[in-house]
């Protein structure tokens, strides 16, 4: 059977829009070492290749691919590393990332570089560029791959809020407070919590590159040096707000000055906060790991029979009907080139693997492998096909 790469997913933050420049192919030079980078196929599909191309005459040669929802963006994934590649002010800046990028935690930078076409100008910003990177590197600035993602996020609509003004709120733990909203650049809000009973607290919040009314605030990184969401701000359509803290599963609601909320509607608020959060937000982080993991297509088939591919869907449709399955399995190619003997004390058959296209209520497609077994019957194979066993089940676009 195939096996598959589990993505998990992640959230993101911070920082407005700068000038960008127009990546383009060609040779660029480097500030962190005397080697070049070649750019070619750019930018095909949203994808380029970098050659980097080392004094000592070796090469290797890297696919980057542009991040969902940025302009100017562009991300490798490696065994235990991964960079950026961002267009700014007339050059591109790299970071690179230690750590599996998968587990969708803030990693904190360690490396960084500029990279240009023009010699001259990677010359006057070489100093610069290797100060800053000592400092990522013994760890006096944390630089998180969010702020990337918010700086590069694209233009933004659909906004729910206004800015500049004090809403009343009250928390599901009962507290009483006034709250004012700040805009600080396009992606940045801050909120001032405003009490007459405690000291004035004030939090940024950053905006999710996919949500314009979505954003996330980040705790102190961890002894790692990560950091995960620990609270989201969210702007309902209906004008009703809230932050809820992932912590102690509370929220602090918020909205039209002229309504007063009661205990009993943050307490109820909470539950709807938690379901946004765990059904809606959440899945924000595998549209982002899906921005650069192309999704599997269905294999190429091995064998073309149109009788035993009938044969393997209308059985696993039976098998998915019996057990519940919510998937409606609708295509079946066979990727094996031969059957495959299966003799125990009991029975004697032969199998075959297929892979089986289905489509799912909320409107997602996926791909699964599974092995079909003909019963040897009186001095025959039958064509009556029955699941045997099931594989590694994958997302696929359902064109």
């Amino acid at each position: 059977m195939k096996t598959t790469k589990i993505i998990l997913g992640l959230f993101l933050t911070f920082i407005g829009f700068s000038t960008q420049a127009q990546l383009k192919n060609g040779t660029y030079y480097r500030t962190g070492s005397d080697g070049t980078i070649e750019i070619s196929k750019c930018c095909e599909n949203g994808k380029f290749t970098a050659t980097f191309k080392n004094e000592d005459g070796t090469e290797n040669t890297r696919e980057l691919k542009s991040v969902q929802g940025t302009d100017g963006l562009y991300l490798h994934v490696g065994d235990g590393f991964f960079y950026f590649i961002a267009e700014n002010n007339g050059y591109l800046e790299r970071y690179i990332f230690n750590g599996n990028f998968n587990y969708a935690t803030a990693d904190p930078a360690d490396y960084y570089e500029i990279l240009s076409q023009d010699r001259s100008l990677v010359n006057s910003k070489k100093n610069s560029a290797e100060l800053r990177r000592n400092i990522l590197k013994n760890g006096k600035e944390k630089f998180y791959f969010p702020r990337l993602l918010c700086k590069y996020a694209k233009a933004l609509a659909d906004e729910r809020f206004q800015t500049e003004k004090t809403y009343k709120s009250i928390s599901s733990l009962g507290k009483k407070n006034r709250m004012h909203v700040e805009v600080i650049d396009k992606n940045t809000v801050k909120i001032k919590m405003l009490s007459l009973t405690s000291k004035m607290s004030t939090q940024s919040f950053y905006r999710h590159h996919l949500n314009p009314n979505l954003f996330v605030y980040y705790d102190t990184p961890n002894y790692w040096g990560r950091s995960d969401p620990d609270e989201y701000l969210y702007f309902g359509a209906d004008g009703i707000h809230y932050i809820y803290n992932e912590g102690d599963k509370s929220i602090i609601l918020f909205g039209d000055e002229k309504k007063k909320y009661s205990e009993q509607e943050a307490i109820e608020m909470k539950f709807k906060a938690k379901n946004d959060i765990e059904n809606k937000f959440r899945k924000h982080k595998e549209i982002f790991m899906n921005s650069w993991v192309d999704k599997p297509k269905m294999p190429t088939a091995a064998m073309n029979d149109d009788k035993i591919k009938l044969e393997a869907l209308k059985a696993l449709q039976k098998h998915a009907k019996e057990k519940g399955w919510k998937e409606n399995f609708t295509d079946v190619l066979i990727t094996s080139g031969s059957w495959s003997d299966v003799i125990t004390v009991s029975y004697i058959g032969r199998i075959i693997e297929v892979a089986a296209k289905a489509t799912w209520p909320d409107g997602n497609c996926t791909f699964q492998y599974f092995d079909m077994i003909s019963m040897y019957e009186n001095g025959n194979y039958s064509k009556t096909l029955y699941h045997y066993t099931t594989g590694n089940q994958y997302e696929t676009n359902c064109q």
